[in-house]
């Protein structure tokens, strides 16, 4: 399956301010008021959600339901299974679980954040190459596949499902408030960093990646904030830049296939 390997990406010319941030670390799970801004603590609330009881119900049953029939869908369109990713499933499940506390509809929040950038918050290894989402609410508890059939009554939703496009997927389910609440993740993985990065980045650290696609060229990489600033870009060895203290910024590789070029996303990490 791997088929080039790129060593290049080492990140020891790439300098990040010192600060010691945040100073507590966030232990429970109160989604009334929504998920930290703060990437940090919003891993330490998303963990907290998972690890202690909560008024929201989850149904890991009905999630793994959900993807069996999506598979079969697939299946009848000759398209391969997908493979399930532990970080789409969690990043899938709090936004279910944030719908469900605040009683909302959307693929953003009310902070306005994406699934895109809730996955890579959480994942801190995979290179998305392409992405997608459906959203279902339902009144009730409902079956497997009543909650299916609601996610398929949208065309976008139902096209999402067998798009050769993507290889992976994770799917969140919240109940509360007389509803149930599904989100369904997609992406296509094109490679990995060798080594987990992590989230807050305060002296060298390794980017080293391998990528999936045979033929593929790495052309550099970037770091690119929030707002859509790239604040650092390096190619080859000679990877420079600085991130202020508490900075976010998106690590993306660009890549080149041919005479095309694409780009892979990576996690977000924060200055130090």
């Amino acid at each position: 399956m791997l088929q080039s390997r790129y060593k290049y990406m080492s990140v020891s010319a790439l300098a990040f301010a010192a600060l010691a941030f945040p100073a507590s670390a966030v232990s429970t799970c109160e989604l009334a008021d929504g998920l930290p801004l703060d990437p940090v603590a919003y891993n330490q609330e998303v963990a907290a959600c998972y690890s202690t009881p909560t008024s929201i119900a989850k149904d890991a049953g009905l999630e793994k339901d959900l993807i069996q029939a999506t598979d079969a869908v697939r299946a009848a369109d000759n398209e391969p299974a997908l493979i399930p990713l532990a970080s789409l499933e969690e990043a899938a499940r709090i936004h279910a679980m944030d719908m469900a506390a605040r009683n909302y509809a959307g693929h953003t929040d009310k902070e306005g954040r994406g699934h895109l950038e809730r996955v890579r918050m959480l994942d801190r290894s995979v290179l998305i190459g392409a992405a997608g989402a459906n959203i279902a609410i339902l009144e009730g508890e409902g079956d497997a596949e009543a909650v299916f059939n609601a996610l398929r009554a949208d065309p976008v939703n139902a096209s999402n499902m067998t798009r050769d496009a993507f290889t992976h997927t994770g799917i969140g389910i919240a109940k509360a408030n007389g509803r149930t609440y599904i989100v369904q993740l997609f992406a296509r993985v094109d490679g990995h960093l060798e080594s987990p990065l992590p989230i807050q980045v305060s002296g060298p650290a390794d980017i080293k990646a391998t990528f999936d696609e045979k033929g593929v060229q790495p052309v550099g990489w970037r770091l690119t904030t929030p707002e859509g600033e790239t604040v650092a870009r390096g190619y080859g060895a000679n990877m420079t830049g600085t991130l202020a203290p508490g900075q976010q910024a998106y690590v993306t590789f660009d890549m080149a296939r041919n005479t095309q070029e694409y780009a892979l996303r990576g996690p977000l990490v924060v200055g130090r």
